[in-house]
């Protein structure tokens, strides 16, 4: 296991930017109200033009300030969440913690209204019978529907793995995966499917892909294989960087897959590049020097302290499906969704979001669940889409 600390990779530029963030709120109106709670180190972006063109991180500049698209947030836990969070219920708080799938049975406003529900995730039955046009008028009205606006999902990859693209409704032939494309095209070409794959997204309201995969894994006979580049840890690195980069460009927030213990060169790189959100594998490691050789990575509260604590990663930690039953023989006395915010995750996939948020609202009353840590990870959600444009607050 690689030991990669992400805190201790951006301390080079906290001085300077700290430097920078109190000149702009000393001399410069324009936004730089915003800028004195952000977490030092990761991606400082600069407008230009309608999307902006983005500076990576470098040692020797000083930072500029962050585009105002981005509402001064980086990732983490930001003045702002948390005086949006002064003004919402406790209900309205875990509803944000959850991602549902859209049910397309009359129900889905609801979520949003009376569960508070943080995203929904379109799968590829949601795109079977319809077009663009169709779809996209589904996204603008759960968009509008809630002043916290929700993540609207979708996990696209390529070929078999895609929920859109698959239609021809919506694509001539499926986009491919990148390992595939690799071999034909190189990384550029693989970057090119990337970029016109998340405009397409992004332009009929969409705002989240639960990708890319960050997984280095070269051996043919491996899981993932197909879904990943399939390249060595040098060119693996070079594509997730750029693409985290691309996703934030286009104002598609990214979802790494997957935290696995090992093997995270990659993964760590595209944290590094400011990556809003990662999910973890749900694979108990049981080698030499693991974290916790008795759970799931995404269900051990010791692997998340490993993330936070050792890798320094401060954003948004989502789980996978709760409602898939690789988790009951770890729960012991708790439900699912307690367990999940127990171990450290941000944010829960849940089908069945009536009876998990309920759990957890019934174990914040017993005190099972402390609501501190409720509110640590809503305000990483909130923060995540003031950052993107979700919650617009004015003080």
């Amino acid at each position: 296991m690689v030991k990669y600390n992400l805190a201790d990779k951006q301390k080079a530029v906290k001085i300077s930017m700290e430097k920078k963030t109190k000149e702009n709120n000393n001399g410069s109106s324009k936004g730089g109200g915003l800028l004195k709670y952000i977490v030092p180190g990761l991606i400082l972006l600069i407008t230009a033009g309608a999307i902006g063109t983005f500076l990576l991180y470098q040692e020797t500049k000083i930072p500029e300030p962050i585009n105002p698209y981005r509402k001064g947030v980086v990732i983490g836990n930001s003045e702002m969440a948390q005086k949006v969070m002064e003004e919402m219920t406790l209900e309205e708080k875990v509803g944000q913690l959850f991602v549902t799938p859209y049910r397309d049975d009359g129900s889905d406003l609801d979520a949003l209204s009376n569960y508070h529900i943080g995203g929904i995730i379109y799968t590829g039955t949601f795109f079977e019978d319809r077009d663009p046009e169709q779809a996209a008028g589904v996204f603008k009205e759960m968009y509008e529907n809630t002043y916290i606006k929700p993540f609207q999902c979708v996990a696209e990859e390529g070929e078999a793995y895609t929920a859109v693209s698959k239609w021809p409704a919506f694509r001539p032939s499926p986009y491919k995966l990148p390992r595939a494309l690799y071999d034909e095209s190189g990384l550029e070409g693989v970057l090119s499917q990337e970029e016109e794959k998340l405009l397409f997204l992004r332009r009929m309201g969409l705002n989240l892909n639960f990708g890319p995969i960050t997984n280095i894994v070269t051996n043919p006979g491996e899981s993932l294989y197909e879904q990943t580049l399939g390249q060595p840890k040098e060119i693996a690195s070079e594509y997730i960087k750029r693409l985290v980069l691309l996703y934030d460009e286009i104002g598609m927030s990214s979802v790494l897959r997957y935290y696995s213990g090992d093997n995270t060169e990659a993964f760590m790189d595209g944290c590094y590049m400011g990556a809003p959100s990662i999910m973890m594998s749900n694979k108990v490691v049981a080698s030499a020097g693991s974290v916790d050789k008795n759970r799931p990575i995404s269900l051990s509260k010791k692997w998340h302290t490993y993330l936070r604590e050792e890798l320094g990663f401060e954003g948004v930690i989502i789980i996978s499906d709760i409602d898939s039953h690789i988790f009951d023989e770890y729960l012991e006395e708790d439900k699912v969704a307690v367990a999940a915010i127990k171990a450290g995750n941000n944010m829960i996939w849940a089908t069945n979001y009536e009876g998990a948020i309920k759990d957890v609202l019934e174990a914040v009353e017993n005190g099972t669940l402390e609501i501190t840590d409720i509110n640590d990870s809503v305000a990483r959600v909130l923060t995540w889409k003031i950052r993107y444009g979700l919650l617009d607050y004015k003080d």
